[in-house]
């Protein structure tokens, strides 16, 4: 089902237990990720952020909850800046994620979710990147017995132009 097939049944599954309100494409609780920097905020691709109600600190609407979207700061300094959803543009619902936008990640809890059969991606490096994305408990959920195996045991073939040209090389020497 794919990343995006996967947020939407859990988007769904959330709507149909009244977790979240999703009359509107922004609601409190859900959780996006950049995909792209925006130098303007702050913001890195790969930044993760949630959209929580707050009580608005200045102005005729002093008190009244806003939404706001909270990413912790990644200056340094530490602690939190909260950015209102309409500015931002480059973001997607995030309750997964693929494996190669988790790198640079750490989660108290990951789940690995392995398709049921072999694909050229699917490598010991991937399994490997994915589990080390967990800080305490990992979970694996393998559709098919075997698919785990099977992946551990291949390696990322890389070529590159510089490979082939060397071994081109080597046939024309005498």
């Amino acid at each position: 089902m794919g990343v995006e097939g996967l947020n939407l049944r859990v988007t769904d599954a959330l709507l149909k237990a009244r977790l979240i309100d999703g009359d509107q494409q922004w609601y409190e609780g859900r959780p996006v990720l950049m995909t792209r920097n925006d130098y303007g905020l702050g913001l890195m691709n790969g930044d993760i952020g949630i959209a929580l109600k707050l009580p608005e600190r200045e102005g005729p609407e002093a008190g009244k909850q806003v939404l706001r979207v909270a990413f912790p700061r990644n200056d340094g300094q530490g602690g939190v800046r909260f950015v209102l959803p309409s500015r931002l543009n480059d973001v997607e619902t995030v309750y997964a994620m693929t494996v190669h936008k988790s790198q640079g990640s750490e989660f108290a809890h990951t789940a690995l979710i392995l398709p049921d059969a072999l694909n050229p991606v699917l490598t010991k490096e991937l399994i490997y990147t994915g589990i080390t994305r967990a800080k305490d408990w990992f979970t694996l959920i393998e559709p098919r017995a075997g698919v785990f195996e099977e992946a551990v045991q291949r390696k990322v073939k890389r070529l590159s132009g510089l490979m082939l040209e060397l071994e081109e090389g080597d046939k024309s020497s005498p």
